[in-house]
């Protein structure tokens, strides 16, 4: 029996749901492999960068990133900060993060690292551009009721859109300064983002539930607190200088956001979005 073409938009969009969590999978995998056969645990996992996960981790930093940009989110504002960190996924794939001496690196950088990130972090900001200005004249184009976004959105947008101007202004201006903290800015900026559609999706539940939106059988607003005790934590270990604060401040972010994805994934339950749930 065919498919209607809503159920497969449907099964598409639950497939393009389940990859994030897969791709998440496949490099924390990758990581745990190369910390067993090392025996050794770098401070981060961007310093994985310089192992033999080089090829994992940017490839799947690079298919987290598309997947956020494809996907569109419940609301204008949840999709402009998905694209928002998409786009950030590819910079702190692209941007490496220094050399550190935790672990012996396999792979020291080489005399063609600062070609490769001009290359690819230029193409990444003409695409950006060229996306975002794609997007708001499809946006613009198509009927006024089907047009119209939030004043919240437009804010975020102008936001997004200032942010990414001022990223391509250090990019051609300070060149070495990029090279030398583009990741970490990068990867700073991509975690303020998903922590942001957390946020929002506790207050959508709560609003959609009844419910105050610091409650706590508000299951976002948990997956948020948890990850505003992550931060707090990490921050201690930072300031009492343990090692690898870093390493687990980012995984555990990282695993955060997959609960939160597959929470919603759950309540989504093959829709496209929450107002069809």
């Amino acid at each position: 029996m065919a498919q209607s073409k809503e159920d497969s938009i449907r099964q598409t969009y639950l497939g393009l749901r389940l990859a994030m969590i897969v791709l998440v999978a496949l490099l924390f995998l990758s990581i745990v492999v190369q910390a067993v056969t090392s025996r050794c645990l770098q401070d981060s996992v961007s310093a994985y960068y310089y192992t033999p996960v080089r090829a994992v981790f940017i490839g799947t930093l690079c298919a987290i990133g598309a997947c956020l940009i494809i996907y569109r989110g419940n609301t204008d504002r949840e999709n402009v900060l998905l694209d928002y960190s998409g786009f950030l996924a590819f910079i702190v794939a692209f941007v490496p993060t220094e050399v550190n001496e935790s672990c012996p690196p396999s792979y020291r950088p080489g005399a063609e690292l600062p070609a490769a990130i001009g290359n690819n972090v230029g193409v990444a900001f003409v695409m950006g551009f060229v996306a975002a200005g794609a997007a708001l004249l499809l946006k613009w184009l198509r009927p006024a009721s089907d047009s119209k976004l939030s004043p919240k959105a437009k804010v975020l947008i102008g936001l997004a859109l200032g942010l990414l101007t001022a990223g391509l202004l250090f990019f051609l201006l300070a060149r070495d300064a990029f090279e030398d903290i583009g990741h970490g800015a990068a990867a700073i900026a991509f975690f303020v983002g998903i922590i942001a559609v957390v946020v929002l999706n506790a207050m959508r539940y709560a609003k959609d539930n009844e419910l105050n939106w610091y409650s706590f059988k508000n299951k976002y607003f948990d997956v948020a607190v948890a990850m505003a005790v992550t931060l707090v934590v990490c921050g201690v270990a930072a300031a009492v200088g343990f090692g690898p604060w870093l390493f687990f401040l980012q995984v555990l972010l990282i695993g955060e956001f997959v609960v939160f994805w597959s929470f919603q994934t759950n309540e989504l339950r093959g829709k496209v979005t929450g107002e069809q749930a």
